[in-house]
């Protein structure tokens, strides 16, 4: 999408738009922050998973879970999504993380019966020969033969609907407030504890799972941690990869590790 036209698309819903400027984001996006003649900022949001995305929010918000406010969305070509601008910065605070937590049990009350968890995590193993010269052989090897027993463990979890990509700068909040949680682009249904093994990767483990009401020492837990922390970095290879992009080498790293 050219800036111009995301410009059109806000206008006819802020009214004139004063600029629109591309914001930095995951690769298979693109996201414009737009300032409006009348001072309003929003931000424009275009990619594939739009309708997800916003559906998840608006099941996000109906549970009190604080999300950007939806100004406009059309499933048109291109899809897009227009929120407003959400109070507030990035925030790394305690406080602020265990709101966040607190807030992630809301959203994981949100069930469907019918998802197929272990359907959305089998092809990232049975489909690991997309990444052949990223993920080294002796590491597909190991993936192979290890996460497949996984998975079947986890298959029948109760499915809630997850954030799929919560991380620290995810979390905005003013003076020890949470504001909202953003991009929701990655919203699916699974087992919740995904969503935590996720989070840990960027905040204090001990922290995310007291606040969520789990031991953080439970040996079997930390594993299930573990495995989750994997395969989400295996999502995010391959997207990555589709996307043509090249930040290949934090993922693999933590996959190697979490084997270990």
């Amino acid at each position: 999408m050219h800036p111009t036209e995301a410009g059109t698309f806000a206008a006819a819903v802020l009214g004139p738009i004063e600029s629109v400027e591309p914001v930095q984001g995951f690769v298979g996006n693109q996201t414009f922050r737009i300032h409006a003649a009348s001072g309003a900022t929003a931000y424009l949001k275009s990619g594939a998973a739009i309708a997800a995305e916003a559906r998840a929010i608006e099941q996000a918000h109906a549970v009190g879970v604080p999300v950007p406010e939806i100004l406009a969305s059309s499933l048109g070509r291109p899809p897009y999504l227009i929120m407003a601008e959400v109070a507030g910065t990035p925030s790394d605070d305690p406080d602020v993380l265990v709101q966040a937590v607190h807030a992630l049990r809301r959203l994981h009350e949100i069930h469907d019966a019918d998802a197929d968890w272990a359907g959305t995590l089998t092809p990232l193993i049975t489909d690991l020969g997309k990444l052949v010269g990223i993920v080294p052989d002796d590491l597909t090897d190991r993936l192979r033969a290890t996460m497949p027993a996984f998975i079947a463990g986890v298959a029948d979890v109760p499915a809630s609907l997850l954030h799929g990509d919560l991380h620290a700068r995810h979390l905005y909040a003013v003076d020890g407030k949470l504001t909202a949680i953003l991009d929701w682009g990655d919203a699916c249904y699974g087992d919740p504890l995904y969503d935590l093994a996720r989070l840990t990767i960027t905040a204090a483990p001990e922290t995310v799972l007291t606040a969520y009401g789990l031991d953080p020492r439970e040996r079997v837990l930390q594993r299930t941690l573990s495995r989750y922390r994997i395969l989400w970095s295996l999502t995010a290879l391959y997207a990555e990869h589709a996307a043509d992009g090249d930040w290949f080498d934090p993922h693999v790293r933590r996959i190697a590790a979490e084997l270990s």
